[in-house]
């Protein structure tokens, strides 16, 4: 008897505990719209929720825990929770939230944790609760968008070795990796440095560059059309491919002086220096036809 009495009580313990550790609800698709949000964006999250055993659930709530580092989310003219008051066997119900991304956040993908509680009838019809834990992910990402120039105070000189830079900007709110900056061959324009130039990562609003050694033919354009191809990744590893064009000003020697992009040399000095010589060499001579005279 006593056995007996064991054995059932061992039985209904089992059965809690086995209620407990399978859920009677089950997260079975999640959604996002878009599918990649920006910092500052809204986006719509559903997720459908199914009672995947033969008896109905009540009190169903759904929360997310939001506003954390690892979750920088808030609710957008809605609540973070939902709530219905039953979910028949084998049925669905798709809750939806619409949230906004910190304006602050970089990015990368977020999880967020989903509280999922209600309340079933055992044996003896009573409400018992019941507890479900799950994890969502949303992607923060937007469209990259690098831009480059030329360094301002390069002046490029026709028939002459010259440096210059290449600034690469990322204007975008992503960051982006990896990069690779790739000039192209143009006419009356010679790399003599390495073209392809590994950048690195560059973040949102901030810049890199890279330096050059160009020789320039003297019948080269006044405007060089460089084309330049950028090769990147964004925050979930997708790669991108780019051309853009550089526009780089020439100038002749005589041009670049008059215009007083680069000074003229300052041969009055050299004039002074060589009177000075001269005279030098002058007094020199007169004092040694003096000594020979004076000797004689």
């Amino acid at each position: 008897m006593k056995k007996s009495m064991i054995a059932t009580i061992l039985g209904i313990l089992l059965f809690v505990i086995t209620l407990n550790l399978i859920s009677a609800v089950l997260i079975v698709d999640v959604s996002s719209s878009p599918e990649e949000v920006a910092p500052g964006q809204i986006v719509e999250i559903s997720i459908e929720i199914e009672n995947i055993f033969d008896y109905d659930v009540k009190n169903l709530h759904v929360k997310l825990e939001l506003g954390s580092e690892s979750a920088p989310f808030a609710p957008y003219q809605s609540s973070s929770e939902k709530f219905i008051e039953e979910l028949n066997d084998r049925e669905e119900e798709t809750f939806k939230f619409k949230l906004i991304t910190l304006p602050e956040t970089s990015t990368g993908i977020y999880k967020i944790r989903v509280n999922i509680d209600y309340e079933y009838e055992d044996e003896n019809s009573t409400l018992m609760p019941s507890t479900k834990e799950e994890l969502i992910s949303i992607i923060v990402n937007s469209q990259p968008e690098l831009k480059i120039s030329s360094d301002e105070s390069s002046v490029l000189i026709l028939g002459e070795e010259n440096s210059f830079s290449i600034k690469i900007i990322n204007s975008g709110l992503s960051d982006v990796k990896f990069v690779y900056l790739t000039p192209i061959n143009a006419k009356g324009i010679k790399f003599l440095s390495e073209k392809e130039q590994y950048i690195g990562d560059i973040n949102s609003d901030d810049f890199d560059s890279i330096e050059y050694q160009v020789y320039l033919e003297d019948d080269a354009s006044g405007t060089i059309i460089l084309p330049v191809i950028l090769k990147f990744k964004d925050a979930t590893n997708k790669e991108f491919i780019e051309s853009k064009n550089l526009i780089l000003r020439t100038y002749s020697l005589k041009e670049a002086q008059d215009l007083g992009l680069i000074k003229k040399p300052n041969y009055t000095i050299y004039i002074v220096i060589g009177i000075l010589v001269l005279g030098c060499i002058f007094y020199r001579i007169r004092k040694k036809k003096k000594l020979k005279v004076n000797r004689n």
